[in-house]
């Protein structure tokens, strides 16, 4: 079985504006970690839960697509990729529509891990969306307390 993650969400905002929240360290800390940098061709992900942070690669296709490629993290998320493709809305009259993939896991993943894997990008993306419909920060994993 492969072991791969596919997600879709509309967001209430134009194409630039969601490739500049998923290409930017400002952007990332809003929806996804408050404990991040990223820069055009790298990035650094950090979770006060996790003993080491993800390391990856950064490509992207301005306004259309970001993609991340693990180089160093996570056991089994080494050498796997997620990205966000940027297009029309799916099921919104207008916005983005942001398909989500995450592919490329180590041999042995166990299929509750991966279970859980998608569940967190799920509730990832909800972040996404609920920041550009009201503007207001709220990372999935906060700055420690």
């Amino acid at each position: 079985m492969t072991r791969s993650i596919t997600l879709a969400v509309d967001v209430p905002a134009d194409p630039a504006a969601v490739f500049a929240t998923l290409s930017t360290t400002e952007g990332q800390r809003a929806f996804w970690t408050a404990d991040c940098d990223v820069t055009p061709d790298r990035a650094r992900f950090g979770f006060a839960a996790a003993p080491v942070d993800l390391e990856v690669e950064v490509s992207t296709e301005p306004g259309k697509l970001v993609r991340m490629h693990v180089t160093s993290g996570f056991p089994f998320w080494d050498g796997s990729t997620w990205e966000w493709e940027l297009g029309a809305p799916a099921r919104a009259e207008t916005g983005t529509g942001v398909l989500f993939r995450h592919y490329g896991f180590g041999e042995g993943y166990p299929e509750t891990d991966l279970g859980q894997t998608a569940h967190t990008w799920s509730s990832i993306l909800d972040r996404l969306v609920a920041y550009h419909a009201t503007g207001t920060a709220q990372p999935f994993f906060p700055t420690p307390a």
